[in-house]
């Protein structure tokens, strides 16, 4: 505590004289969370503040002209956007999974991801979406990731990683910093929902309520984790935690096959866990 005063206090007077001499420094905000590959170069670096900003996080599609996203967030804050090119030798996939990675060790609440074709047209996502012609490349070799970091101040990142025809690879972030934190609730597609449980094994949903109390967000995750299970017909879960009992009944309730159910352990207490068996 008394350190962290200290280096408070020390960097008074060369904010000062920084600032004196005309530089302004940046923002936590405009910190990008993430660093890209090693001996990767900045192609492109933009910052915009006070700025009105769409994430998307779900499929986009071209209607009358203009890109529709399946599900979006509108936020008011500041944009970071940073364009990485990233070494040879290196692929997109191995981009992304070394920015993902970092993410997770943010508390956070993944919103979207695809890869390949699911993402749709690399075209809309280059110069529609994130506003940079040189991220077009071929639509199998792209991927698309959107989370909410939850810690503060909350940040709304999406990563776009693509390897264009001619070898080159390029991940881009979008970071976006709302002025005031997004309150409304907030939840994976099915699709990313099965990714995620089949890339880690297990995903643990908090919010869950007992049986008999009327919670929104309870019957939300439920029929999330029905579609889910729907959508892929071979995926079999354990639920595990207090309210796994009711869990596993109410998706029994909505049709869902009990061959591919199990209750597990009675932990954790609050919400519950699911298991990829």
């Amino acid at each position: 505590m008394h350190l962290q005063s200290k280096v408070r206090q020390d960097w008074r007077p060369l904010l000062l004289t920084l600032a004196f001499c005309g530089f302004v420094p940046p923002s936590l905000a405009a910190t990008p969370v993430i660093e890209p590959l090693p001996r990767s170069e900045v192609a492109r670096e933009r910052i915009q503040e006070d700025v009105e900003h769409t994430v998307v996080i779900g499929n986009i599609r071209r209607i009358n002209n203009q890109v529709r996203a399946e599900r979006e967030v509108l936020a008011e804050g500041e944009l970071l956007r940073i364009s990485w090119l990233i070494p040879e030798g290196h692929t997109s996939k191995e981009a992304m999974a070394h920015a993902a990675k970092q993410l997770q060790e943010h508390p956070h609440t993944t919103l979207f991801f695809c890869e390949g074709r699911e993402c749709g047209s690399s075209s809309l996502w280059a110069n529609q979406v994130l506003g940079y012609s040189r991220l077009y490349g071929p639509e199998e070799n792209q991927s698309y990731l959107a989370l909410r970091l939850d810690d503060e101040p909350q940040r709304f990142i999406s990563l776009y990683a693509i390897t264009r025809g001619n070898r080159q690879v390029y991940l881009h972030l979008d970071q976006m910093t709302p002025e005031q934190p997004v309150t409304d609730m907030l939840y994976p597609t099915p699709a990313t929902l099965g990714k995620i449980l089949r890339a880690d094994g297990e995903l643990k949903i908090s919010g869950i309520t007992p049986e008999d109390s009327d919670s929104a967000i309870t019957e939300a995750w439920l029929d999330l984790t029905a579609r889910m299970l729907r959508s892929d017909n071979r995926l079999r879960i354990q639920v595990d935690g207090a309210q796994a009992p009711a869990f596993v009944q109410s998706l029994l309730d909505r049709g869902i096959s009990q061959q591919r159910l199990e209750i597990g352990e009675p932990e954790p207490e609050n919400g519950v866990r699911l298991e990829k068996r």
